[in-house]
C-alpha cells in the first residue's frame, strides 16, 4: 500500500427543498408522503432504487444503513416522516424529509470528487424534472440551515490519518484547513468520534461559490492534509522498534482476541492498515479489508450473526469474525 491509503472515500451531497412547501420540521404527513412518492417516481427512470420508510424500518436495519453511511443519524431518529431511496449498487442514496426535503448523495471509493459530482448532478437533474426546487437568484438554493445556502453542496472526503493523530499533530492540521473554509468531523459526521483514525473533511461554505469552486477548494485542502500525514508517518518511523511492536501487537489481537469491542476493533484494524503502508503487513485485498471494517460495526455484526445477542456476546462473536476473516485479506510479513 502507498500513501494513497490516506483517502478512503468521497461523498458529494446536495440539499434541496421544494418550492412552496414548509421545511420538513413543519411539514404535514400528507405533504411528506407526496414528496417521497414524487422522488421515487422520478428516480425510477434513472435506476433501480430501493425505498425505506423510517417509520417501518427496524432499529437494526436502520442502524445498519447508518453504519454504511447511506442515511444520517437524524433521518433515523429525528425525522418522523423520513425515507431514503438507495440505488442497487449503494453508491447513491436520496434522503427525503430529513433536515431538508431532499438530500441527494453519492459515495465512491478513493478520491473521486469529479466523478461523484457528475453522478449526483445527473440525479439532481432527474429529480428537478418532476419538482420545482426552492431557489433565490440572490441566495441560490434555499435550505433549512443557512450554512447550506447557495449551491446546497457539501463535498467531503473520508481520510485515514493515523500518524497525525498519534503524533498529536492533528489539531494543528485541522486549524490549517479551517483557514481554507474546511471543517473536520469524525467518521459518522458532526459530533462523532474519529474511530480508527478516520476523519471527514468537507467544505464549510456554500454561499457565494460555484460547485467547481467547492471541488477545487476541497482538493487543495486534501492535498495539504495528505502531505502532512505522510510527513508525520516519516516521524513515526524514527522509533521503528516501537512502531513495529504497536502494529504487530494489533495483529496478535486481531488473530487471537477472545472478545473485542467496536472501538478496540477499529483501533486494531487501523494499526494493521498502517502496517500495510510500512510494509510490515501485506494487505493484498484492499476492498475486502475495507469491507471487514464496515462489517464489525454493531448492527452489521449482529446482522451477520443472524439473531439477537447482547453486547458481551456481540464482542465475542466480533473477535471470532475478525480472526476468521483478517487473513483472507492480509498477512504478516
Amino acid at each position: 500500500m502507498t500513501g494513497t491509503d490516506t483517502i478512503i472515500s468521497t461523498r458529494i451531497r446536495l440539499a434541496r427543498n421544494i418550492d412552496g412547501l414548509p421545511f420538513p420540521h413543519k411539514i404535514s404527513e400528507l405533504h411528506a408522503r407526496q414528496i417521497t412518492d414524487g422522488v421515487e417516481r422520478a428516480l425510477s427512470a434513472a435506476d433501480r432504487f430501493i425505498r425505506y420508510d423510517m417509520k417501518s424500518v427496524s432499529p437494526l436495519d436502520g442502524t445498519l444503513l447508518q453504519e454504511k453511511h447511506l442515511i444520517s443519524p437524524d433521518l433515523l431518529t429525528e425525522s418522523p416522516f423520513g425515507a431514503v431511496l438507495i440505488s442497487a449498487d449503494e453508491n447513491v442514496s436520496v434522503m427525503v424529509n430529513e433536515e431538508d426535503h431532499i438530500r441527494e448523495q453519492v459515495i465512491l471509493s478513493g478520491l473521486s470528487l469529479d466523478q461523484a459530482y457528475d453522478r449526483v448532478n445527473k440525479i439532481d437533474d432527474i429529480i428537478a424534472t418532476s419538482v420545482k426546487f426552492a431557489y433565490s437568484p440572490r441566495l441560490g438554493y434555499l435550505t433549512s440551515c443557512a450554512t447550506n445556502l447557495g449551491t446546497g453542496m457539501r463535498a467531503s472526503v473520508m481520510m485515514f490519518l493515523p500518524a497525525l493523530t498519534i503524533t498529536n499533530m492533528i489539531d494543528g492540521c485541522i486549524n490549517d484547513v479551517g483557514r481554507l473554509n474546511m471543517t473536520v468531523r469524525g467518521v459518522y459526521g458532526e459530533g462523532s468520534k474519529a474511530d480508527g483514525y478516520l476523519y471527514q473533511i468537507s467544505n464549510q461554505r456554500s454561499l457565494g461559490m460555484t460547485e467547481h469552486d467547492i471541488l477545487d477548494s476541497v482538493k487543495s485542502a486534501i492535498s495539504h492534509i495528505v502531505d502532512a500525514e505522510l510527513k508525520a508517518r516519516q516521524l513515526l518511523r524514527r522509533d521503528e522498534s516501537e512502531l513495529k511492536d504497536k502494529i504487530y501487537r494489533a495483529w496478535g489481537v486481531a488473530c487471537n482476541a477472545y472478545k473485542i469491542s467496536t472501538p478496540e476493533a477499529m483501533q486494531t484494524l487501523a494499526l494493521i492498515r498502517l502496517g500495510g503502508y510500512y510494509e510490515y503487513i501485506d494487505i493484498f485485498a484492499g476492498n475486502d479489508y475495507q469491507k471487514l471494517i464496515t462489517n464489525i460495526q454493531p448492527a452489521s455484526i449482529q446482522k451477520i450473526y443472524g439473531g439477537n445477542i447482547n453486547a458481551d456476546e456481540r464482542d465475542i462473536f466480533r473477535a471470532r469474525f475478525i480472526s476468521a476473516n483478517i487473513q483472507k485479506s492480509a498477512k504478516r510479513i
